[in-house]
């Protein structure tokens, strides 16, 4: 408090240096508004009138709620109170209210003017000064999770599978291509050399002698199962009769004996 203020303060009314607000309401301020703003010496007369017009106005820059360790509302304040007109003419330097519960709230409405803001709760009309503290940035929301892929590891241990990349695949430069092409080529060689293709499918290169001819011996193909003779060969497999060949043929050579054994006796006859 200036001393300005103070002199001002302690000609017109009675000053308490420190007085404790533990009954809102109970000696409520009963001067003019006015008259309270311009004891606040301290602040320029300019704003002084701009407040005091705001006042009588209820043009408030915030509505607030008090309660025993702040003040809450838009905008960010300091808990302290202080140059409390309370009564008919008595103003309390520092403000005190620890008496009151944790679960205690009392509205005020809060008047500024650049740095200088006024406090009015509306229980009891008292003309109080507070600070207004300087705003806070807030902290970036996090973004949301992020679903995992399939390729992020379990653990200590990698799933091993590939993630699904809706991106187009980026451009080789030359020397990243011409060297993805040397390790192309040089699998292609290793793959060659152990008889096998790149995509794993073993070659088998046979020559003419190794080929099978269906059309040799009679077209008779050899049967599963069989092995190769001592001269690497296969076996062909001679046809077998079927029962019905057997049976015709028996009955051609019965046929064939009759008529031999009745052709002597004709040629007797005659």
């Amino acid at each position: 408090m200036s001393i300005l203020f103070a002199v001002t303060l302690a000609a017109v009314s009675t000053v308490q240096p420190s007085c404790s607000w533990d009954h809102p309401g109970v000696n409520p301020y009963t001067g003019k508004t006015a008259a309270a703003i311009d004891r606040y010496t301290d602040i320029p007369a300019s704003v002084r009138g701009t407040l005091k017009r705001r006042l009588e106005e209820g043009q408030s820059d915030d509505q607030v709620t008090i309660t025993r360790d702040g003040i809450s509302g838009k905008n960010l304040y300091d808990p302290a109170i202080r140059d409390m007109h309370f009564g008919a003419a008595s103003v309390c330097a520092t403000v005190t209210r620890g008496k009151w519960s944790a679960k205690r709230q009392e509205p005020g409405a809060v008047y500024c003017v650049d740095q200088h803001c006024i406090l009015v709760p509306k229980i009891c009309g008292n003309v109080s000064r507070i600070k207004r503290l300087p705003a806070v940035a807030k902290a970036p929301a996090a973004p949301p999770p992020v679903a995992a892929k399939l390729g992020d590891k379990l653990g200590a241990k990698d799933l091993g599978l590939a993630d699904a990349d809706p991106r187009e695949p980026e451009e080789l430069s030359e020397e990243e291509a011409a060297k993805h092409d040397a390790q192309q080529r040089q699998a292609a060689d290793n793959a060659a050399q152990r008889g096998r293709q790149p995509g794993g499918v073993q070659v088998l290169e046979l020559n003419e002698d190794d080929t099978p001819d269906p059309l040799a011996d009679g077209g008779a193909f050899p049967l599963p199962g069989t092995f190769h003779d001592d001269d690497g060969t296969l076996p062909i497999a001679t046809p077998v009769p079927e029962a019905d060949t057997w049976a015709m043929l028996l009955a051609g050579l019965a046929l064939l004996g009759a008529v031999a054994r009745r052709r002597p006796g004709a040629a007797r006859r005659g």
